[in-house]
């Protein structure tokens, strides 16, 4: 476990490597490295180790040797998926600053959809966003409101992961006030960012702000 106090958390699991460049950032970024089996990949790739490694390891095979600040943790059952393994490792919700996810998206649409819906049952307060060369991905409850600077023009879009009431934002070319989204509900595919800072908060509900990098 990282030390007390509020700590960036990183979770590398094994979908769409990040190029060496979004990983070094993040890693520079982060206090404490969660990597699930074959999420530890692209950091052998840089000759880097992460604090824990976890998973069945049917995907990658160990060296006989690791660093002795990497702590390898064997979770063979089938009836957890590596995020959920990787989470079990997570410090209390009070010292998570930010949890950030590489790898969590792409190569299979099951396994995103997965992540998307285990990120849904974490506590609400619990800031977290998937990270891609391509996309960002936050996610916002009632407890977590989302307020980001982002290039202007930049695509973005409101995806609800469950049925959401009163969703608000400021900074959008078509701001929504009060609307409840999700099935049968309004949605926000391609809206435009035009405005600093980006906010959008919910009353209830758990809702994806995607960002188009």
């Amino acid at each position: 476990m990282p030390p007390s106090g509020q700590k960036n958390i990183l979770i590398i699991l094994g979908g769409s490597s990040p190029s060496d460049s979004l990983l070094k950032t993040t890693l520079k970024e982060a206090d404490f490295v969660i990597a699930a089996d074959g999420g530890i990949k692209p950091l052998w790739d840089i000759g880097q180790w992460p604090h824990i490694l976890t998973g069945d390891f049917d995907s990658i095979t160990l060296p006989d040797a690791s660093p002795s600040n990497c702590r390898i943790i064997h979770a063979p059952e089938q009836n957890a998926s590596d995020f959920e393994k990787a989470i079990r490792y997570l410090p209390t919700t009070s010292e998570i600053k930010q949890l950030t996810i590489l790898g969590g998206i792409g190569l299979r649409s099951d396994h995103f959809l997965t992540n998307l819906l285990i990120s849904a049952n974490l506590p609400e307060e619990m800031p977290l966003n998937f990270r891609s060369d391509t996309e960002d991905i936050y996610r916002i409850t009632p407890k977590y409101t989302v307020t980001l600077s982002i290039p202007l023009q930049t695509i973005v879009s409101l995806v609800p992961l469950t049925q959401c009431k009163s969703v608000y934002t400021n900074g959008l070319k078509w701001p929504l006030t009060g609307v409840n989204m999700g099935i049968g509900h309004q949605l926000g595919q391609s809206n435009v960012a035009t405005d600093n800072p980006v906010t959008v908060s919910i009353e209830e509900g758990c809702l994806l702000l995607i960002i188009n990098r």
